[in-house]
Order: C-alpha cells, then structure tokens, then sequence
C-alpha cells in the first residue's frame, strides 16, 4: 500500500472559526483522517502551511510504517527536530490519520491497535 494523495481541509464553523482537517489517501482506496491542532487564533495559517508541507513528505510512503514516516519528517526537514506548536500540530495530524488508515486496513479499531482493553 502506497500513500497517493494528502488533502487538506479548511472547515469554516460559525463558533470555532475553521478548523483544519486532513485526509490521506491510498492506492487501495482507503483514507485516514487527522485534524492540525492549530484552529484558534493566528497560527490558523501556519496550520495549513504544515499540512501541505507534510504532505509532499509522505506521498508515496507505505502507511503502515508509522514510526519511518516519523523519523522521515522529523529527520528530513530543518525545524522538524526542533519540534515546537507548528511542527507538532502536523505530525499528529498525519500520525492520526495513519493510525486511521492502518485501522482500516486491518479491520480493528485504532485504540486495540495502541494497546487499549476492552472492558
């Protein structure tokens, strides 16, 4: 499986202002979604410079393989080391929506996948 596509989506709410979404899709025709955490106030750009930027990164890497596509994004960018609200934002917006995708793929919910218990 291979990573095809990242959409990103800026959702307009009345109360919240907009909220910025994305989609990562698949050649098998599955997608997973993450939202940047970078909504409110003026970061609201910088949100969506992130997820494009990010999604140049892992076009045409296989999902799966979560933990690469970390280091990749954090090994490969000159501020992604240093982390910070910005970098952070996107890479658990892509992070979700690859937890998301895997999910999907194996047909299990993502919390059975991170450990969690049904109780």
């Amino acid at each position: 499986m291979k990573i095809t596509s990242v959409d990103v989506f800026e959702c307009k709410f009345n109360v919240m202002g907009k909220v910025i979404c994305i989609r990562v899709n698949t050649d098998e025709g599955i997608s997973g979604f993450g939202e940047v955490g970078l909504s409110y106030g003026g970061m609201h750009d910088a949100g969506v410079g992130i997820a494009k930027d990010m999604a140049k990164l892992i076009v045409g890497k296989d999902p799966m393989n979560i933990e690469a596509i970390w280091e990749n994004i954090f090994r490969s960018t000159f501020w992604g080391m240093g982390g910070g609200g910005v970098v952070n934002a996107g890479v658990s917006a892509v992070d979700t929506a690859l937890w998301d995708i895997k999910g999907k793929a194996l047909g299990v919910p993502c919390w059975q996948l991170l450990g969690g218990e049904d109780k």
